[in-house]
C-alpha cells in the first residue's frame, strides 16, 4: 500500500509541475478584430482567418478572433474553414491549431494574452515601439499583435488598451490586412529568432 501511495503522489506531482510549466510558458499571439458586421459572416472573415492559420501554425503562435460572434466554439469554426477553402491543405492546419489549444474564440483580452500591441500604421509617438524593445519583449514575455480586419482598422477603444502600438512598415504605409498579417508573423519570427 504503501508503494501504492508513492507512486500516486509522484504522478501528482508530474502534474502539478506540468500545470506549472503550462502557466509559464509564453505564447506570441496574433488577434484579428472583426471591424467588418458583427451579425453577419462574410467571405472576406472566412479568407482572412484562412490565410492567417497556416501562418500560425507554421511560427507556433496562437490566433485569437476578437468579436467573431459567429460560432459557438472553434470546432465549429474549423469545420468552416475546412469546408470553405483549400489554404492550408483544406485548413488541416486550422485542425491541428485547434488540436493544440491555439486557436481562441475571444469577446476580450484575457490577461493570459500578455502584453498588448496594436499593430496600425498611424501610432501614436508615445505608444511607438521601436524593434529593439520589441524583440526584447518577444523572447521574455506573452504578447499578442491586434490586427483590424477591415476598412475601419482598430477601434480607439482598443488603441487606448494596447500599451504599445507598432507600425510594421516603419513608413506610416497602411497595407491590405492579409498581406499586413504575413508580414507582421514573419517579423515576429525572426525577432524572436534573431541571435542578438
Amino acid at each position: 500500500m504503501g508503494n501504492d501511495g508513492g507512486a500516486s503522489l509522484q504522478i501528482g506531482l508530474k502534474s502539478v509541475n506540468r500545470s506549472i510549466s503550462i502557466k509559464k510558458a509564453r505564447m506570441i499571439s496574433l488577434c484579428l478584430v472583426n471591424s467588418y458586421d458583427k451579425l453577419k459572416l462574410h467571405e472576406i472573415h472566412l479568407r482572412s482567418i484562412a490565410r492567417a492559420i497556416p501562418l500560425c501554425y507554421a511560427f507556433d503562435f496562437h490566433l485569437a478572433l476578437l468579436d467573431f460572434n459567429f460560432w459557438e466554439n472553434e470546432r465549429e469554426l474549423v469545420e468552416q474553414i475546412m469546408d470553405y477553402t483549400t489554404i492550408g491543405e483544406h485548413g488541416r492546419y486550422a485542425l491541428k491549431l485547434l488540436e493544440k489549444g491555439r486557436l481562441h474564440l475571444i469577446n476580450k483580452i484575457p490577461a493570459q494574452f500578455g502584453i498588448i500591441i496594436a499593430t496600425t500604421s498611424k501610432p501614436e509617438k508615445s505608444k511607438e515601439i521601436s524593434l529593439y524593445d520589441l524583440k526584447s519583449i518577444l523572447k521574455t514575455k506573452s504578447t499578442t499583435f491586434l490586427i483590424g480586419l477591415g476598412r475601419k482598422g482598430l477601434s480607439k477603444d482598443l488603441l487606448k488598451t494596447a500599451k504599445y502600438h507598432f507600425d510594421v512598415t516603419a513608413k506610416n504605409i497602411s497595407l491590405e490586412t492579409c498581406t499586413a498579417i504575413g508580414v507582421i508573423a514573419t517579423m515576429v519570427f525572426m525577432l524572436i529568432n534573431a541571435k542578438r
